[in-house]
């Protein structure tokens, strides 16, 4: 768990890059991506033309957290959802090119958009002819072509890959939702990398706890013993004041993840609502209908 970024190359208004990280690929790889790439705080676009994958399913019955199933329509629909409220953007447009610059990539498209970006990250489940550029730099299966991955790296630095395209493909939409959140994880690890080092980078993971699990006098010394041991001798040669901020960036990032009560309930009835924006209207009000009448709901009639 570190600092996550305050400046990127996207939102640097001198810099190139348009988007610091593309998604390709709007399914269950591609959207998990990008709600983690989001949460670490890169500007990310998803580019997603066509039917994904999962329309080959007639229901998901197996995916946990929806007793009963899910359509694959309303659980893209909930993926986009989840995607855009974290941040990111999710486009129509089909990817034709993808190729190296200065700067990262060059991202061309269907509807004749060129783009630059630091990161790509592939999840696309058919056609992987765009990433022909990269020729034999690209690790692939010989007999399929499936991406070769290490945790969502590919072989190509700043290229990553989930899902269907890769080697460690299995057509379950849980394992691919998983399989994007690892390639995303992985991709913000190695951007604290870059940031800081890789005993830094190593620690970042995304969640949220109670705003008591961090904190206090003991708990301050305690980290600084900590980063002292096992932080600091992997640092590079930096001067004390330069080890210090870092060491407080880490530390400002562990209590920002500290929610309070409120804030927890808060944050679970906005998620309660934002399901329901994705369901049926009928499907509300016949459950609604189903539930018991309360003393308050009788004085009300």
């Amino acid at each position: 768990m570190t600092t996550l970024p305050e400046e990127t190359l996207a939102s640097d208004s001198e810099s190139v890059v348009d988007r610091d990280v593309v998604v390709v690929g709007g399914g269950a790889a591609g959207l998990s991506a990008a709600v983690f790439l989001a949460r670490y705080g890169l500007e990310t676009l998803v580019l997603a033309r066509g039917q994904s994958a999962i329309h080959q399913c007639a229901h998901i019955e197996n995916y946990l957290g929806f007793p009963g199933g899910v359509s694959p329509e309303r659980f893209v629909a909930l993926g986009r959802a989840q995607a855009e409220h974290e941040g990111a953007t999710v486009e129509e447009d089909l990817v034709e090119v993808v190729e190296p610059h200065d700067e990262g990539f060059a991202v061309e498209t269907q509807d004749g958009r060129d783009l630059v970006t630091q990161y790509v990250l592939v999840a696309s489940a058919y056609d992987g002819d765009y990433l022909d550029p990269f020729g034999d730099d690209l690790d692939t299966d010989d007999e399929h072509g499936f991406v070769a991955t290490d945790a969502g790296r590919t072989s190509v630095d700043g290229l990553y890959a989930a899902g269907w395209l890769t080697e460690d493909t299995v057509h379950q939409v849980v394992v691919n939702a998983g399989d994007g959140a690892r390639a995303a994880v992985a991709l913000a690890r190695d951007d604290l990398t870059d940031r800081y080092w890789p005993e830094v980078g190593e620690l970042y993971v995304d969640w949220v706890v109670d705003d008591d699990r961090y904190g206090g006098e003991d708990w301050h010394e305690n980290f600084d013993d900590w980063f002292d041991r096992e932080i600091r001798p992997g640092a590079p040669a930096l001067d004390e004041d330069a080890l210090l901020a870092a060491r407080e960036d880490m530390k400002t990032a562990f209590l920002d993840r500290g929610i309070e009560e409120a804030e927890r309930e808060r944050r679970d009835r906005e998620g309660q609502r934002r399901l329901l924006e994705q369901l049926d209207d009928d499907v509300v009000r016949e459950y609604a209908r189903s539930l018991p009448a309360t003393e308050e709901d009788e004085i009300r009639r």
